[in-house]
């Protein structure tokens, strides 16, 4: 009988706990968006325009630089000997390497840039986030704006509770930040 009794407490005891593991809150939020809402959005936006135009313009630059260096070579390649065409085409060659290259780090710049442009933000939406789980209890805020993430219908959406943190107000996003 002892023994029955203190089975069924271990059992209850599991149940118990096993109880509290299930009923732990979870929520999702779509953090992409509450910092598109932010108002310090905006002057991150067009300081990226400001960045990539500038980007773009170099890019521009070097491309007409190449083509004119080859129009010359095409007006001009009849008059010079082999030694010179070579050089030319040399050169040419030289300079679509360049503009190849520096397209790509021009790429890899932006990125970075938007990551140091954006990370006070995401800083933000982060601190707000660990406050409402704390305040809330949540067990575990998960981003909805990131892939490969299904929602349960027991999911809690805390988008209004963060962007209350935030001193944001509760409507839906319109607009869009880069890539």
């Amino acid at each position: 009988m002892k023994k029955i009794l203190l089975t069924v407490a271990f059992v209850a005891a599991l149940v118990m706990g096993s109880g509290r593991v299930c009923a732990q809150k979870i929520g999702h939020i779509n953090a992409m968006e509450l910092i598109q809402q932010m108002p310090e959005a905006d002057s991150v936006q067009n300081a990226l325009q400001v960045y990539a135009k500038d980007l773009q313009d170099n890019i521009a630059t070097m491309q007409t630089e190449v083509q004119n260096k080859y129009a010359e070579y095409q007006n001009n390649q009849s008059q010079w000997s082999d030694l010179i065409k070579q050089t030319k085409a040399k050169e040419i060659q030289d300079m679509q390497v360049r503009l190849q290259e520096f397209s790509a780090q021009a790429e890899e710049d932006y990125q970075l840039k938007t990551q140091e442009l954006l990370a006070p933000l995401s800083d933000k939406v982060k601190n707000a986030i660990e406050e409402v789980a704390k305040e809330g209890k949540f067990a575990y805020i998960l981003d909805a704006g990131s892939s490969n993430l299904f929602l349960g219908s027991e999911a809690i959406d805390v988008t209004s509770l963060v962007k209350k943190k935030l001193g944001l107000p509760d409507v839906p996003v319109s607009k869009t930040m880069p890539r």
